[in-house]
């Protein structure tokens, strides 16, 4: 287990004496620049002198009228909100800061991605546009996140902002838009926070603790935020399963069972910057995160057809552990004439090992199976990279960038039956691979004029993937080129009202574990015979290529003038090359390890997909949205929002209907309020939010189907301001608590349908936290 160590801290250096030479050269300059300002070109006549005793001294003298004379000069502007950032952008992207973020006192980010607009969540992970698997890029920092990287052990108080980029970019490629979490960020004046925070899901509470320490000392600018938690959560669930032997007897058992799991989390993100002068600075980070996770599970079976299942009762009990570390550094160069320059490196190394116990017992309660497993999964990651940004005259600004990453993966899996160590193609066998990327970039940010921006842009990628199981070295290569081009029309120079147009090209790599050929067995037939569709092996693809997609946005967007969003939006993608998982029959799939004709699934570039959709969103004040609820020009107080997306899809070489791409729901909706109480109750605001989407079903291939019901998830808050540093909040999630229900089916070559139908109840939460700035 890693522990962190404490260090010793060295007493803060004086500044005085350097403050002190600095104001002298400043107050030496200003007289300077003042006398000459005042020397006329022909001196005046001499004036008598005056009496010594009655003069005050020269420097004195001349330094009292600097202070008098000189102007009082104060710079202020407007708040940069969420809305301003998002209108000045040059392409579709949407910042949410630290109101977003603190709105509800959420238990973890994944708690304020679900409502944001267009965002939706499926398994823990974020989807643009109803579509993830890869489609939706989810960055930390802008860069990927680390493998197996779990989303819910960040707490928002560790986030700076969310960066939702709608599309692909030639900076960001991603199919349906780029997610980019950014950490914590050196504040410009010092800035102390402590956050607690205490919250229950089921079986027992958890609770947070967070402190950020931030200051800027001359130059110097740094935070350090430090933050540990605990968490424990616990479902039920019933599946109803049907199979076949190979026999040919239909048997169906009803299967009762619960998880429950606890973990705890501690991590530290300290960041650095150093103006070296006025046109350098350096910026480096690091980011440390500690998982431990213990759960635990438990099913009982009841035979409702066929001969009796031989397990009636089967559990298991997992431990993992975890370490995600990071660091990186960045040089920045500012030209005298306009523009900059950048350089990035950066280090990731997650480590992971995993422990697995299994039981299963007869009905005389015997034990039918004793399993242990030991999981090994090491992977660092280097990356240097750069970036220049480049006035060309008064209208264009010229971006390039070039990343160069290599990767290294190691995994082992071990498992154990009575003590007896197993030995076949997936397990007791390690697996290394070597990944190695490189990107190169480039965008003209093309102002026409005070109403017309173009930004047309380029991205050339190259992944190369070595990779060894112990059956032979497997190599792929991937390269792509993807053009982009973004059209933004504002009716008025303030953009007030605009119109943003883009035609990209983007792609989507096929992910490594797809990648890997090792082949799994199902047990329920002998390697010597021929299985069937619903009993199908498992194998990867070394042979996949990238999916491809052409894409088109417009959409309008409206800001008003006491701050809001009204936009509405269509998007179209076709993606060529469109990877799914298929059971087909294959004479030899694996050599040495079966030895007649097998049905496998396998992940292949089926074909060609269609995808298109209506986005709309609405934000701002009660009395802007509904003049005729509240009176003109008075404060309601009330502060509302709401997001409605609509989504078709289609796989061509799947006979519809349903025939959607997998896990894309027909439209998303989400809206909410916040509401700050009148005058006398001011300190108080709540506010409630509402996710929806309906049940679907998706056609997989010709011989799979799956099924998943509607969401219905409210959450809502009390917040009080108890002063200007102070805040409580106590919010409630998953209010409706509806039941998860999800099925899948494999049809086989006589029609026979095998599967199961899971449902699952979901879990209500309370949690109540303490912000503390001083």
């Amino acid at each position: 287990m890693t522990k962190l160590q404490a260090r010793r801290r060295l007493p803060a250096p004086s500044f005085a004496p350097i403050l002190s030479t600095l104001k002298a050269v400043i107050v030496s300059l200003v007289l300077g620049l003042n006398a000459q300002a005042q020397t006329p070109a022909d001196p005046p006549p001499a004036q008598p002198p005056k009496p010594a005793a009655s003069a005050p001294a020269p420097a004195a003298a001349a330094a009292s009228a600097a202070l008098q004379t000189m102007p009082r000069v104060e710079v202020s502007g407007p708040a940069e909100t969420d809305e301003s950032n998002r209108r000045r952008q040059s392409a579709a992207m949407s910042v949410y800061g630290r109101e977003e973020l603190d709105r509800q006192g959420d238990i973890d980010v994944t708690d304020v991605l679900k409502r944001l607009p267009g965002v939706s969540m499926d398994g823990g992970s974020p989807r643009l546009r109803g579509l993830g698997g890869g489609y939706t890029k989810v960055l930390i920092n802008g860069e990927d996140a680390p493998p197996g990287f779990s989303l819910d052990t960040l707490a928002p108080g560790d986030v700076e902002r969310i960066e939702v980029v709608k599309g692909a970019t030639a900076e960001f490629p991603g199919v349906a838009g780029t997610i980019n979490i950014v950490l914590r960020e050196p504040p410009r004046s010092r800035s102390r926070e402590w956050r607690g925070g205490i919250n229950y899901r089921a079986v027992q509470p958890g609770g947070s603790q967070a402190l950020q320490w931030g200051d800027r000392i001359d130059g110097f600018s740094f935070v350090v935020p430090v933050s540990v938690s605990r968490s424990a959560q616990g479902t039920e669930y019933d599946s109803d399963r049907i199979s076949r032997t190979p026999a040919g007897e239909i048997q169906e058992q009803l299967i009762h069972g619960e998880d429950v799991g606890r973990g705890s989390n501690g991590q530290i993100a300290p960041r650095l910057q150093w103006k070296l002068n006025d046109l350098d600075t350096l910026t480096a980070g690091a980011f440390y995160q500690h998982n431990k996770s213990r759960s635990h599970s438990q099913r009982d079976f009841a035979t409702l057809q066929g001969t009796p299942w031989l397990t009636v009762l089967d559990g298991s009990q997992t431990l993992g552990e975890s370490d995600v570390s990071r660091a990186n550094a960045q040089w920045q160069h500012k030209f005298k004439e306009g523009g900059k320059f950048e350089i990035k490196a950066s280090w990731q190394d997650t480590d992971r090992t995993t422990l697995g116990h299994y039981e299963s017992q007869r009905a005389d309660g015997s034990r039918l199976v004793m399993r242990d497993s030991r999981t090994e999964f090491e992977e660092s990651r280097s990356l240097v990279g750069g970036r220049w940004n480049q006035p060309l005259g008064e209208t264009h600004t010229l971006v390039a960038g070039i990343d160069m990453e290599a990767r290294e993966r190691y995994e082992l899996r071990r498992v154990w039956d009575f003590g007896i160590e197993r030995q076949d193609s997936a397990t007791g066998i390690p697996f290394a691979a070597d990944i190695a990327r490189t990107a190169v970039f480039m965008q003209d940010e093309w102002t026409i004029d005070e109403r017309w921006s173009v930004l047309p842009g380029v991205r050339v990628e190259q992944v190369r993937t070595r990779s060894s199981d112990g059956s032979g070295p497997i190599n792929n290569l991937a390269r792509v080129t993807t053009p982009v081009l973004h059209l933004n029309y504002r009716f008025d120079p303030k953009g007030r009202d605009q119109i943003r147009a883009s035609v990209t090209r983007s792609f989507k790599l096929p992910d490594l574990n797809a990648l890997v050929a090792r082949y799994v067995v199902n047990g329920n037939y002998e390697r010597n015979e021929t299985n069937t569709p619903i009993a199908a092996d498992r194998a990867g693809n070394p042979l996949l290529k990238p999916e491809l997609s052409g894409g088109l946005d417009l959409a309008y967007e409206h800001y008003p003038a006491a701050g809001g969003v009204f936009s509405v939006g269509m998007f179209f993608r076709r993606i060529d090359g469109l990877t799914r998982q298929r059971i087909a029959l294959e004479q030899n799939p694996a050599p040495g390890v079966v030895d007649a004709p097998r049905w496998v699934s396998r992940p292949v570039n089926l074909g060609r997909a269609t995808t298109m959709g209506l986005e709309m969103e609405v934000k701002g004040r009660g009395e802007d949205w509904l003049p005729w609820f509240f009176k003109r020009g008075r404060d309601s107080g009330l502060q509302m929002r709401a997001a409605f997306n609509l989504y078709r899809s289609k796989v061509e070489q799947v006979e519809g209907p349903d025939n959607r791409l997998e896990s894309q729901p027909p439209w998303l909706a989400n809206m909410g309020f916040d509401y700050r109480l009148p005058r006398q109750y001011a300190a108080w605001t709540v506010g409630a939010s509402l996710v929806m989407q309906p049940g679907y079903r998706t056609i997989q291939t010709d011989r799979q189907i799956a099924q998943r019901a509607a969401v219905r998830n409210m959450d809502a808050f009390v917040s009080w301001r108890m002063d200007r540093m102070t805040q409580f909040r106590l919010g409630l999630s998953n209010i409706l608590a509806a039941d998860n229900v999800a099925s899948s089916r494999v049809v086989d070559l006589d029609g026979f349908s095998a599967g199961s139908t899971t449902r699952r109840n979901t879990l209500r939460a309370i949690n109540a936290s303490w912000v503390l700035r001083f």
